[in-house]
Order: structure tokens, then C-alpha cells, then sequence
């Protein structure tokens, strides 16, 4: 391994370059592996300064010494790199105790989360008054403290000295971040927190957005020298303040013209959103030259037609399209309709309150190939996947469908039958279904044999009709399998679905199956011990002893877990 060249280290490093245990260990291996993995580490330095192993226990003041030396770092390499007078660099003094180091770390940075950095400078500056180094200073006039306001009150001036820094901190960060390709006031941290990679020691983020907000001096990054240079390659930007800010879009609107992917998230906007701010976003999606993937996250459907004026103008750029929220009185799909050039289609947790079946009808995307709705409510008995799927489900490779609701209870929806019709070139599905849907899905495995991968949710019920009557079809290509859905059924009928349908199953997930046991797992060693590399089980069953050393031995991720025990989010 410690013969690899950097090429060969870079393709690796690129598959860990969110595990920050491992990297630090690569550091350490020799110098080639340092250089490469350093890289990696600076990327995003702001985030990963708050990532953390699962259930961390940092301590708030181990969080802060660790911020400090951060920023020590940070302001020496801009300290040695700044020679212009446009930034007072005095101004940072109190950071620049660390040594010179041996990268220029800045010239790696290229996600920059503006969150991330008002909390290391809010960490920072506590960090100091808490060890009384703010009052030192304070006591001591230096004079490069001259333009903050002195007060009796070392809160008051620890928040002076924190607004200063940001400013020049940001000036100088523009300045010599001349790779930055994301950019993000990602508020919100969702994926961050579902990874459970957040610091636990941090205050919840609902209780930082309602206290503090982002200081303008921040929030002016656009605007400062440098920015032309440092924002004007950017790819990727995600859009979650709080509150609205319209320097900040007209000036990134003007020097921003490369953005492959745009994030729109309002998960924490108050009702003070102005359409005319929402035009500015509007404005900034209508300059871009290649924008091909765009997310609108519980945007305000007072403004969302607003900012949505501008997808028009990317229509044979934009492959994927994302939505999530309520649509009220509005079809998102008068702007959609337009964006024939899609790849992928996702609707996650959307209540969908405007008759969209005429905007639908007109719709035709010849080149999607992932149609996705999770969690979704339709306003009459017309489910919305089923008319796209009737106008453009020949290319689709990709369907998903889970939980879902309509208004009547008694009406029996046909799309698992609808999909069958016309998605022959299927490979990966999810789906929700109940029994009186089987026989549909009996269907959609003979229209569809190139399924590879398959995920059913569902109520909880008897499965055994539904093991029997998929067992009549020869599922040759199925390699992965997960009921996600609280389904009994017997060892025998599993062994004739696997005998008869010859799925070459690599991948096996029973989210919670209350009667599986031992004979089901001895069904599993007869039939597939040569294929199977993946078992993941939850059961009101306890295994024999010989039969979970048989499982650990043979199968490379195996987990089992008893009933009480697998409603724990980390097990699966």
C-alpha cells in the first residue's frame, strides 16, 4: 500500500473523504500519504471541525481549545500569505501564536459553510474570554484594538472583537481562496445530523437560529475584494439563512455564473420572506450557464412561483430536480413541464393541495431515468406517478413509491400494475405495498426482469402469498432484497422463492420480520452461502448459539437483532 502512486492515493482518499478518523491515520504513514490525505482534511475544514464519531463526548471547552488552535493555524497561514494593507491583519493577532506551518493549508479549502464559520469565530472569541485572555488584552490597549468598541461589559466587547475578526477573517479568506468550489449557509446541517457525525457538544441547531443569527460582516462575502477571483468558479451553493439578505444575492448573482448544483432550503424561514428577494434567487438561477441540478427544500408557496420563474431559462442543462413541502394552490409542474431534459425526478414528504393532473398530462421526459416519490399525499384518487410513468416510463431505470396516502380507503391504486405496463427497463424499485396489491406486484417482477434491486414497505401482514406467488417468476438479475415492512411468514415459503425464482441474492434486510428463526436462517446457509455478503435481521426470535457463529463466519456484514432492539436508528 505505501507503494501506491498519488494518482492511485487520490482515487482512494476520494472514497474517505468524509471519514476523518481514517485520514488522520493516513497522515501518519509517510510523507506522500500526508501530502495527499492533507488535501483531503482542508477541504472543508470549518465542517470537519465540528465532525465527530458517533456519540461523541466532547465537552464544550475541549470544543473550543480545539477551534482556538484551529483558528491559530488559519490566521498564520494568512498572516504570512497577506502583504496588502486592505485588511488590517493586527486586527487577528491574538490567533497567530502558532509556528509556520508546512502546507499553505488555505490553498486546499474548497467547501466553505458559512455557518460553520460563525460558530468556530463565536467558539473562538468564547474560548478566549473564558480563559480571561479578552480582558488581558482589554487591560492592555494594544492598539491594533482601536477601532472596537471598548466596554466595561467583556461580553460587549468580546461580541465587538468577534464582528471585527469576522469581517477581516472573511476578507482575507476571499482573498487567497482561490479554489473554493462550494460555498453553503447550510443552517439546517440535515445530512450532517442524520450521519450522526455533529459534535453533541453543540447547542441544538433550532436553538442557535433562533439566538444569533449571521453577522453582515459575514454575509458581505460577495462583496469584498477578491470575490470576483474566489466565488466565480463556484459549483455548488446551498441557500438556508434565516433571514434574507440582498447584497449577498446581487453580488453573488454577478460574479457567479458556473453553479452545477443550487440548494434552496427554507426549513427555518419566519413568515418575513419578500417576493422581492425571492426574484433575486430567481436571478441568480436565470445567469447560470450549466445548472444541472437544483433543490427547493419547504420553500414558502407565497414566493416559490417567484423563484421558480427562472428554471425556464435552464432547461437543457437541468438533469435533476428535487422538491420538498407543501404546494398550495400552485402546481409546481407549470414550471416543470418545461424541463424536458431530466434525469431524475424526486418528491420527498410533498402534499401535493392543487389538481396537477392537466400540468402532468402534458408532460413528457424522454430522457428520465429516476422517478422518485417518498412520503407523499395526492389530492384525489389520480396518483401522480402513474401519469408520468404512462408518458415517460420507457427510459426509467429508477422507480420509488413509498408511503403514500389519497382520499378514499376503499380505492385500490393501480401503480404497481401501471409501472409493469411501462417500465420494462426497470433495475431498482421501492414501493409500498398491502395485500390487495400481490397480485400486482406478481406482475411487475415478470414485466421487469432486469430488477436488481428491490425494496417493498408495507403494513404489518401475513407475507407468505406474496413469497409463493413472485417464487413463479425467474428473477435472475435480483441481487438485493428489503422488506421494510413488518411481514410473518414461514421458512418454507422462503425456501421455495429462492429455489424457484433462482434470485442470485447478495443482499438480504428483514427490518423486522416478528417470526423469523432459526429455520429461516438455516434456509438462507442451504441456498445461498456462496452468494450472500449482506444479512441484516430484526425478529421477536433469539438465534441458536451455533447458528450466529455460522452467520458471523460466513457472512461478511451480519446483524441481528431482537425485537426492542431494532427500532434503534444506528442498526440499520
Amino acid at each position: 500500500m505505501t507503494a501506491l502512486n498519488r494518482d492511485c492515493l487520490w482515487e482512494i482518499f476520494t472514497n474517505l473523504e468524509h471519514d476523518k478518523k481514517s485520514l488522520h491515520g493516513a497522515l501518519l504513514v509517510n510523507r506522500l500519504w500526508c501530502e495527499v490525505a492533507v488535501q483531503f482534511l482542508w477541504r472543508k475544514p470549518f465542517r470537519f471541525l465540528y465532525t465527530c464519531s458517533k456519540f461523541c463526548r466532547c465537552s464544550e471547552q475541549k470544543r473550543r481549545m480545539k477551534v482556538k488552535k484551529f483558528l491559530a493555524t488559519l490566521t498564520t497561514i494568512l498572516a504570512h500569505k497577506h502583504t496588502a494593507s486592505s485588511v488590517n491583519i493586527q486586527d487577528l493577532i491574538i490567533w497567530t501564536t502558532a509556528p509556520l506551518t508546512t502546507f499553505a493549508y488555505t490553498d486546499f479549502i474548497r467547501h466553505l459553510d458559512i455557518h460553520d464559520l460563525v460558530w468556530a469565530l463565536h467558539d473562538g472569541v468564547e474560548y478566549l474570554r473564558s480563559q480571561r485572555f479578552l480582558m488581558d488584552f482589554q487591560c492592555s490597549s494594544k492598539p491594533f484594538f482601536s477601532e472596537i468598541t471598548w466596554s466595561t461589559s467583556s461580553i460587549t466587547w468580546a461580541e465587538s472583537l468577534f464582528q471585527k475578526m469576522a469581517c477581516d477573517l472573511c476578507r482575507l479568506l476571499v482573498l487567497y481562496c482561490s479554489n473554493l468550489s462550494h460555498l453553503s449557509i447550510d443552517m439546517v446541517n440535515t445530512k450532517w445530523s442524520e450521519d450522526k457525525q455533529r459534535c453533541t457538544s453543540l447547542p441544538s441547531i433550532s436553538f442557535w437560529i433562533t439566538v444569533n443569527e449571521i453577522p453582515n460582516e459575514i454575509l458581505l462575502i460577495p462583496t469584498y475584494t477578491g470575490s470576483q477571483n474566489c466565488l466565480s468558479q463556484l459549483v455548488e451553493f446551498t441557500w438556508g439563512a434565516t433571514h434574507w439578505t440582498s447584497n449577498f444575492l446581487d453580488a453573488l448573482s454577478k460574479i457567479t455564473h458556473h453553479l452545477r448544483k443550487l440548494v434552496i432550503d427554507m426549513s427555518n424561514f419566519g413568515r418575513d420572506e419578500s417576493r422581492k428577494d425571492a426574484k433575486r434567487l430567481s436571478t441568480l438561477i436565470k445567469v447560470q450557464n450549466c445548472l444541472q441540478e437544483i433543490k427547493f427544500i419547504k420553500c414558502k408557496f407565497r414566493i416559490l412561483p417567484s423563484i421558480m420563474e427562472g428554471l425556464r431559462t435552464q432547461a437543457k442543462t437541468l438533469r435533476i430536480f428535487y422538491f420538498q413541502g407543501i404546494v398550495k394552490d400552485w402546481s409546481i409542474f407549470s414550471e416543470v413541464k418545461h424541463l424536458t431534459n431530466l434525469r431524475e425526478i424526486i418528491f420527498s414528504h410533498a402534499n401535493f393541495q392543487c389538481n396537477e393532473v392537466n400540468m402532468i398530462e402534458q408532460s413528457y421526459f424522454p430522457h428520465l431515468t429516476k422517478l422518485s416519490f417518498n412520503v407523499c399525499c395526492f389530492r384525489d384518487q389520480t396518483i401522480l406517478p402513474e401519469l408520468i410513468v404512462q408518458h415517460s416510463g420507457k427510459t426509467l431505470r429508477t422507480f420509488t413509491l413509498t408511503r403514500y396516502y389519497y382520499p378514499e380507503h376503499n380505492f385500490i391504486p393501480q401503480v404497481i400494475t401501471t409501472v409493469a405496463n411501462y417500465c420494462q427497463n426497470l433495475v431498482h424499485l421501492e414501493i409500498y405495498v398491502d395485500r390487495r396489491e400481490f397480485q400486482q406486484l406478481m406482475l411487475l417482477f415478470a414485466s421487469c426482469p432486469l430488477l436488481e434491486k428491490v425494496k417493498l414497505t408495507g403494513n404489518p401482514d401475513v407475507a407468505d402469498e406474496l413469497f409463493l406467488r413472485i417464487a413463479n417468476q425467474e428473477l435472475s438479475n435480483l441481487k438485493e432484497l428489503f422488506i421494510d415492512a413488518q411481514w410473518r411468514f414461514c421458512a418454507k415459503s422462503l425456501e421455495i422463492f429462492i429455489v424457484k425464482s433462482r434470485a442470485p441474492l447478495k443482499s438480504l434486510v428483514f427490518r423486522y420480520s416478528p417470526d423469523f428463526s432459526d429455520a429461516h436462517l438455516e434456509v438462507l446457509f442451504r441456498y445461498l452461502k456462496e452468494h450472500l455478503h449482506r444479512l441484516h435481521i430484526g425478529t421477536d426470535k433469539r438465534f441458536s448459539k451455533g447458528f450466529l457463529e455460522k452467520a458471523k463466519e460466513t457472512i461478511v456484514d451480519f446483524r441481528y437483532k431482537l425485537n426492542g432492539q431494532v427500532h434503534e436508528p444506528v442498526w440499520l
